[in-house]
């Protein structure tokens, strides 16, 4: 009877310890906590829009508008997205893009289709507050058969106001 009492105390313990550590909360050092949050792949979609009006040549009463229209994809560090120029009356050059988002800048690879042709260019982009600065420049194609820029610092950029996404 005694050892079967003290079987019984000993295994009621057991039980009552074991239910406290289950119930006990997991504390994270902060450094950890920190570190668990970043590397989280955080998902957003942005979308931009310039449209530029100018006057038609053959008829000063006729307003042309072109679009540049930028559409971006952000998961953690990868982007994807697209990237369209739409003249008015003249052929328009779509593509799609991926690559990385190192603070606010884009490197990317391009997928054109413009005039029946498809090319593959590099993409450089700094994204704003309420607004994305694209570069353009003259461009060499590269022994990969990418067209990349001869020259980023004497590369002009065209600046587009960030709109709401449809």
């Amino acid at each position: 009877m005694k050892k079967t009492a003290a079987l019984l105390i000993i295994t009621t313990s057991l039980f009552v310890s074991c239910n406290d550590k289950k119930n006990e909360e997991v504390v994270v050092p902060e450094e950890k906590a920190e570190k668990n949050v970043t590397e989280t792949p955080s998902y957003e979609k942005m979308c931009f829009l310039k449209v530029t009006e100018s006057k038609a040549e053959y008829n000063e009463n006729r307003v042309i508008r072109d679009s540049i229209v930028f559409e971006l994809e952000r998961e953690g560090d990868s982007i994807s997205g697209t990237f369209n120029w739409i003249p008015f009356e003249k052929d328009k050059k779509l593509s799609t893009f991926k690559g990385t988002l190192s603070g606010n800048t884009g490197n990317a690879i391009a997928n054109y289709s413009a005039e029946g042709m498809n090319y593959k260019e590099e993409l450089v982009f700094t994204l704003g507050e309420n607004q994305v600065s694209i570069i353009y420049g003259e461009m060499i194609e590269g022994e990969d058969g990418v067209w990349k820029y001869k020259n980023k610092e004497a590369a002009s950029t065209q600046t587009l106001s960030k709109v709401d996404c449809k």
